[in-house]
């Protein structure tokens, strides 16, 4: 009798580990199936050894305690076995890549240096005489044409400049009379410019009389330089 009892407990304990793992109805079918086995055993001893005395069938003994260890084993398969834990969630997908970040913008160019500022205007002033009139005349000598030749020239090989006359006398005569006269003076100079092609709207002019002397005109000579007229190109 001790003997079966060992064998039973040992078909517990082998049912009891193996249900590690299995679902409830797995543990309820191998206990039932390890224990009916080990039930059917003892069930045939103890039909075979009898009771006080008497023996029993051991097909029938066989049969109650399969039965028996079937019922009770599947019964504690059913309650001792824990369902296996659901696997754990997939890990989230990691996070896409941060954009990459734009190129720095391009360092500001050096600064400019400023232009160099423009030359200075430069003034060319010709003084013409008495090689151009006579005294108290305001007609050109024949002999200045060749001077004035020489200005036209420039003129026209230089369409940028312009030319703008002064016309001077004396001191001799009134102040009212020098005036008159500068101005026709400094006018038959653009006259001649013009005729010779000068564009009329390069050429300007004003008369000062005799308010400008450039030498003395208390000598023929100083008299002879401040009847005059100044050109300045421009």
């Amino acid at each position: 009798m001790g003997k079966n009892k060992y064998l039973a407990l040992s078909a517990l304990g082998f049912f009891l580990t193996g249900c590690t793992g299995m679902t409830k109805t797995q543990g309820a079918l191998l206990g039932a199936v390890t224990c009916g086995a080990a039930g059917a055993g003892i069930g045939a001893v103890i039909a075979h050894q009898g009771v006080e005395g008497r023996h029993r069938n051991e097909g029938a003994g066989a049969g109650i305690g399969a039965v028996t260890g079937a019922l009770l084993c599947g019964a504690l398969g059913y309650l001792l076995t824990e369902e296996p834990k659901p696997p754990p969630p997939p890990p989230p997908p990691p996070p896409p890549p941060s954009p990459p970040l734009p190129p720095p913008p391009p360092p500001p160019p050096p600064p400019l240096s400023p232009p160099p500022p423009p030359p200075p205007k430069v003034e060319r002033t010709i003084i013409l005489d008495d090689v151009l009139f006579d005294f108290d005349k305001s007609t050109i000598k024949p002999e200045a044409s060749a001077i004035l030749d020489r200005l036209v020239a420039f003129m026209n090989e230089n369409k940028d400049k312009k030319v703008s006359l002064s016309g001077h006398t004396d001191s001799i005569g009134s102040d009212a009379y020098n005036l008159k006269l500068s101005d026709r003076r400094w006018t038959s100079v653009k006259n001649y410019l013009v005729k010779k092609g000068v564009d009329t709207g390069r050429v300007s002019g004003q008369g000062f009389g005799e308010s400008k002397p450039i030498a003395d005109n208390k000598t023929k000579e100083g008299r002879a330089k401040n009847r005059r007229v100044e050109i300045k190109v421009n």
